[in-house]
């Protein structure tokens, strides 16, 4: 091939990759949910769609790997990262690149009235542990429907910013006896991709190894229990 061919060619490469970038982003993705080896994806505001690892969605997104509450995705050549509740927003005009953001609030209700669910896996104990957040801090909540509240410990509480100290405080029956408490409202909690907001908690006085999601939000959720595995789907 002479110098003009190969150029030709070259430049017929270089076309076509600018082509396929322009392409990568032409959808707007949101990682709504994950279900053990299986993600939940709301492309272009479409509906939900549940896809496992290996396999696309009808749109091409393709399902790439899942680790702890990041899901790795691919399409247009190339790959992203979302945390869960996390959006890929297709550019606008002008933009290079698509744009990793958090949803807004009312996109986030958008979801929830399809009825997205977060499951959890028992763990070796038979326990139901589940990733979220407190006032945007990550956290990890263990089930607990004989709580009334949501519940943690004093360092944890510190940790995470929460001003308990000027709070009412009470008492509260341990098995090691009577404990001090402090009743404080949370301005957010999440449970994995489910958002609820001004939750009452109370801050105890010891440490707490995990902290407790009570029957103060539970409540607020539908509950299935499917053998090692506990559904929760946000009531409408």
């Amino acid at each position: 091939m002479d110098a003009g061919g190969r150029c030709s060619r070259c430049l017929g490469l270089a076309l076509c990759g600018m082509l396929l970038a322009g392409g990568a982003h032409a959808v707007d993705l949101t990682l709504a949910g994950l279900l053990g080896g299986k993600a939940v994806l709301i492309v272009d505001d479409g509906p939900p769609r549940t896809v496992a690892v290996g396999k696309s969605t009808p749109e091409g997104v393709r399902l790439l790997a899942i680790s702890g509450d990041t899901a790795t995705v691919g399409f247009g050549g190339r790959r992203y990262g979302l945390r869960l509740g996390g959006r890929l927003a297709r550019p606008k005009a002008g933009e290079g690149g698509a744009r990793g953001n958090a949803m807004s609030s009312e996109q986030a209700r958008k979801i929830l009235a399809r009825g997205v669910e977060v499951v959890i896996e028992a763990n070796a104990q038979g326990q139901f542990v589940v990733d979220g957040e407190i006032e945007n801090r990550r956290v990890r909540f263990l089930v607990d429907t004989g709580a009334s509240v949501v519940s943690l410990g004093r360092s944890e509480a510190w940790r995470l910013g929460i001003d308990f100290e000027g709070a009412p405080q009470g008492r509260a029956h341990t098995a090691a006896g009577e404990a001090r408490l402090w009743n404080v409202t949370l301005k957010m909690l999440k449970v994995g991709g489910i958002r609820f907001e001004d939750v009452e908690a109370v801050v105890m006085e010891a440490d707490m190894p995990q902290i407790l999601l009570g029957m103060n939000v539970l409540e607020q959720m539908e509950m299935r229990r499917d053998g090692a595995q506990m559904r929760l789907r946000k009531k409408l």
